[in-house]
């Protein structure tokens, strides 16, 4: 055999052996790492259009809620307008005499003659509880439910009455009606500051 094939390479050969295999890993390197470019990206991109619809499916849900809270809003205002001119001028002139007779301010306010006021009650209880305890944010209730202020400024006498006597005659529950007290504060403060999103005051 000749020394070519018996003995050890040309150095020639073994630095274009050795570049060959150099610019082969090279490659083979830049190639997974443009894999993992694009990897990467494909995986952002559909994390970014399931996060479009996983807020857009709670913008509708959301939706859905604001509806359904505007229907019963609607239905309460309804019945607060009732009771205002059918059950209030009745019931106002006789307030001492209804709550010895249904023995306590809370079972008067359960009784059929108050059903109206109860549900208008209830209604606008919860709505500052949900408010106060951030379940539901008050901007969007500011922007989409009108306050009853002359509501319940009619009936506050009743209230107050139904609060000095709540567990009996003179045996009073305080904070009857606080989260709507809360309520109304948002309101006035979010009026008093109409260049400002609306919010309820600083504690």
């Amino acid at each position: 055999m000749s020394a070519a094939l018996d003995g050890p390479a040309p150095r020639g050969r073994r630095a274009a052996v050795l570049g060959f295999w150099q610019g082969t890993v090279g490659l083979a390197t830049g190639l997974s790492v443009i894999a993992g470019v694009l990897i990467s990206v494909t995986q952002l991109v559909e994390w970014v259009d399931d996060s479009k619809r996983a807020n857009l499916t709670g913008r509708l849900q959301s939706l859905q809620h604001v509806a359904h809270l505007l229907e019963r809003d609607e239905r309460i205002r309804l019945r607060a307008r009732a009771f205002l001119k059918e059950r209030l001028p009745e019931i106002l002139p006789r307030l001492d005499e209804l709550i010895l007779r249904a023995g306590s301010g809370e079972d008067l306010y359960l009784s059929q003659d108050m059903e109206d006021y109860a549900a208008v009650h209830f209604h606008y209880e919860q709505l500052g509880a949900l408010v106060k305890l951030e379940y539901i944010e008050f901007p969007l209730v500011y922007e989409v439910i009108p306050f009853p202020d002359d509501y319940l400024a009619a009936v506050e006498p009743l209230r107050q009455a139904l609060a000095d006597h709540w567990k009996g005659p003179g045996r009073p529950l305080p904070d009857l009606g606080a989260n709507i007290v809360y309520l109304k504060r948002c309101y006035a403060f979010s009026r008093a500051h109409p260049d400002q999103m609306a919010r309820c005051p600083p504690p």
